[in-house]
């Protein structure tokens, strides 16, 4: 019986600890992108493929910008590749099932839901008349939870260029809910 010590990969080490942290915000991600869970994971998984083929020393201290950029470059080759763009269909809002017999209160949830339904159909909507490159913005900070310095990597822009565009967003949206009301 040998005693010889085990050889760590680092590459190996990197991609499990870096499956377990990002796995669910880039998939989430590559669907906001991508419109579509299938594709989503290939690209997330081709992500993950050039994930384990970097040198771990050459990216450990900014492992999450790098992968974000890797997974948005990936879905837009898939886009180009199919030369369409598929959004996420807004209708497809499930409501739970109440657990509550009282007519009233049924009454008044599917109220407040269909309200809140249609607030939130008006808000993405309004997201999906931004520009391009808010929309993007909008997405890394809100969906990826990304810094503004993460997104300034990822996108490749400044640190006070991301806070502008983020801001122009806003400002954007609160005049298209203004109106909407």
């Amino acid at each position: 019986m040998s005693s010889s010590p085990r050889v760590i990969d680092p590459s190996a080490v990197l991609l499990r600890r870096a499956l377990s942290e990002f796995e669910v915000p880039l998939t989430r991600y590559a669907v906001s992108i991508l419109g579509d869970i299938e594709r989503s994971r290939d690209a997330v998984q081709d992500t993950f493929i050039r994930l384990y083929a970097q040198t771990p020393e050459a990216i450990e201290d900014k492992v999450k910008s790098w992968l974000f950029t890797v997974c948005r470059n990936r879905c837009y080759d898939i886009l180009k590749k199919e030369k369409r763009m598929m959004r996420l269909d807004d209708d497809e809002i499930h409501s739970l099932p109440s657990s509550t017999d009282d007519p009233a209160q049924l009454m008044a949830r599917q109220e407040d839901r269909a309200k809140l339904n249609s607030d939130l159909k008006k808000l993405l909507s309004s997201i999906e008349e931004l520009p391009e490159r808010q929309r993007e913005v909008m997405r890394l900070k809100f969906q990826a939870d990304l810094s503004y310095k993460e997104i300034g990597e990822v996108l490749e822009i400044t640190v006070s260029n991301v806070g502008f565009i983020v801001h122009s967003a806003f400002k954007k949206l609160r005049e298209a809910m203004k109106q909407e009301e």
